[in-house]
């Protein structure tokens, strides 16, 4: 089985979570394309927000 990485760097947030909704909507949630447009989003959360420490969230006063 050949599996094609696919490059989402032209398709805005947007367009990701539309098709990751659409994705899901169909039944494909454990696609190749699902899997992999999961991933880009993961990558720019990371790149927007960093990667959370251990001592990071919500802090009781």
């Amino acid at each position: 089985m050949t599996v094609h990485h696919l490059t989402f760097d032209h398709l805005s947030d947007d367009a990701l979570m539309s098709r990751l909704f659409d994705l899901a909507q169909a039944g494909r949630q454990d696609s190749v394309e699902t899997a992999q447009i999961d991933a880009e989003v993961y990558n720019r959360l990371l790149l927007a927000y960093g990667e959370a420490g251990s001592d990071a969230g919500l802090r009781a006063a």
